[in-house]
């Protein structure tokens, strides 16, 4: 006589609900801790202020005789008015955001509040030439950008804008 013995293979329901509560527990404790909203808006803010950087020196270097200027103004505490000047042509740019900006070049420094400006010239080569608000300075080393007190951008006299501290 013989008996057939089946052997069992698979999970019980018991032991994939367990698995998978322990998955969603695991993961809930993980994107709490990945960092809230704001510090994606930061990292957003600071890598539109960064394009338009670098818009603002590729712009200056196309259009040879007229260079550009680019006007960062804080409208509110959480509207920006980006303005790039150059020819004959002003382009006008919004960007939402309560993030703190603060610069320094040298001895220039200072923080950007409600209704203030930073105004950056550069050269027909896309070199920043120089620094004409709210402080007016030649820029003779890098200009340090600095967003919500702790992402950097740096901008060097050649023009050439990155994420960073300055060199």
């Amino acid at each position: 006589m013989k008996h057939s013995i089946r052997q069992q293979t698979g999970f019980t329901l018991i032991e994939l609900v367990t698995v998978l509560l322990l998955l969603g527990i695991l993961s809930a404790v993980a994107f709490a801790r990945l960092g809230g909203v704001n510090s994606f808006s930061e990292s957003l803010f600071q890598q539109q202020v960064l394009s338009y950087l670098r818009l603002a020196q590729r712009t200056a270097v196309a259009h040879q005789g007229s260079g550009a200027q680019l006007n960062i103004n804080r409208v509110s505490t959480s509207e920006w008015d980006i303005t790039l000047v150059f020819a004959t042509q002003t382009l006008s740019y919004q960007l939402d955001g309560d993030n703190a900006l603060t610069f320094a070049s040298g001895a220039s420094t200072g923080s950007i509040s409600t209704g203030d400006t930073l105004s950056l010239v550069y050269s027909d080569n896309g070199d920043l030439s120089e620094l004409t608000a709210p402080l007016a300075a030649d820029i003779d080393a890098s200009l340090s950008l600095v967003v919500a007190g702790n992402r950097s951008l740096c901008i060097s006299p050649t023009g050439f804008a990155y994420e960073g501290l300055c060199l």
